[in-house]
């Protein structure tokens, strides 16, 4: 107890000193896995570890699955995606999903990680564009090996992250040596009900016409001077002319213009707002490529699905999206029917209308006046 106090009194300071006259502290540094431990990693290194992982083929399936998933986990965070090139992980990611080697497994997490990447980032898109992904990502929608439903699912859904209001992406889709457009007509064929309804939806998706992104806004950030009429007095204190701050007047003030682009996200939205139509483009593919023909058949000649095409009915999910992109074509895009396509149409509609109608507008998810729209189009 002595030994106790006597070191006390030594190592104490008086509270009036000054902190100069502290005995100093001897510092200690800390182990860094110790501050790991207690903050965590930066999300870039958690980012690079997960790759270092992934790619590295000494590691068991699972293990390297596991890192990928864990990627895809971080870049739903929009920063964390476009550090992606930043990281340099664009090409080892495009590698695992397009590399012989890499198991269907691995490719299908790979193009997992791409999609979540994709979405709604602007810039991740024009980055992912410049590798040139669209004709193998097009391969992987070949239904010809049952065993690759995950992988065609993950192909559309990283297509869909890649094509949405991105008019770039969707006219090299459409160029001659990627033939796009024939690739998404036969996945509406796919023995895989959800690989089919998956495609309508993005078709519906991209051909729904869509308001320009916002320009740049004019307005002058908050702690910019305000261009007025005249000086604002305060109406609790005297202003006299020496001190009032130097305040143009309209006819003084510089033409206003838009306020610069800063380099984020959305910028490539911002600069050129007519890259986010898809529309036209679309509706052109529907009637040049006779994808709409294989729409209409959907409908009027449901095609079988299932492991051993089990399931010869309609499917209602795919009916309502079928009907939902008709619609919108006809209606809202103003797209022009053919009497053949009117016919087969009306046809079909008097079918399965005798169930009642307000059963057929709850099945179809329209309201009467779509409806009566929907059928105007058909006279």
């Amino acid at each position: 107890m002595q030994s106790i106090l006597r070191w006390s009194i030594e190592n104490s300071t008086p509270l009036d000193s000054a902190a100069s006259d502290r005995p100093p502290v001897a510092r200690k540094d800390l182990d860094p896995g110790v501050i790991d431990m207690i903050l965590g990693k930066p999300d870039s290194v958690q980012m690079k570890e997960d790759m270092a992982v992934a790619i590295d083929a000494s590691r068991s399936e699972d293990e390297r699955i596991d890192a990928l998933d864990h990627l895809e986990m971080l870049v739903e965070h929009i920063d964390n995606a476009n550090d992606l090139e930043k990281l340099k992980l664009w090409e080892p990611l495009q590698s695992l999903a397009t590399a012989d080697s890499s198991t269907l497994d691995i490719k299908t997490q790979a193009l997992w990680v791409i999609g979540t990447s994709l979405q709604n980032n602007p810039s991740a898109q024009d980055v992912y564009l410049s590798y040139d992904p669209l004709v193998s990502l097009l391969s992987f929608l070949d239904h010809s090996n049952p065993s690759s439903l995950s992988l065609r699912a993950k192909a559309i859904y990283t297509l869909s992250g890649l094509l949405k209001h991105n008019a770039p992406a969707l006219q090299k889709l459409g160029s001659p040596e990627v033939d796009g457009w024939h690739t998404l007509q036969n996945s509406l064929q796919d023995p895989s009900i959800s690989v089919r309804r998956k495609v309508i939806f993005l078709l519906s998706s991209l051909l729904h016409p869509t308001s320009p992104a916002n320009p740049p806004s004019t307005q002058a950030p908050a702690d910019a001077p305000r261009i007025t009429d005249g000086p604002h007095l305060s109406t609790s204190t005297a202003v006299t002319s020496s001190d009032a701050p130097n305040i143009l007047t309209p006819d003084q003030a510089p033409a206003a213009g838009p306020d610069p682009v800063f380099a984020n996200s959305h910028a490539a939205n911002l600069q050129n707002p007519s890259r986010t139509s898809t529309s036209e483009l679309t509706l052109s593919a529907l009637q040049d490529y006779s994808i709409l023909d294989t729409v209409i058949s959907s409908l009027v000649t449901a095609l079988p699905y299932g492991e051993d095409g089990e399931n010869d009915g309609p499917d209602a999910d795919f009916e309502e999206k079928a009907v939902h992109l008709i619609y919108v074509y006809s209606v809202s895009c103003r797209g022009t029917l053919s009497k053949t396509q009117k016919d087969r149409l009306k046809s079909w509609i008097q079918s399965v209308k005798e169930e009642g109608e307000k059963e057929l507008l709850e099945r179809w998810n329209l309201s009467r006046e779509e409806y009566a729209a929907l059928i105007g189009k058909l006279l």
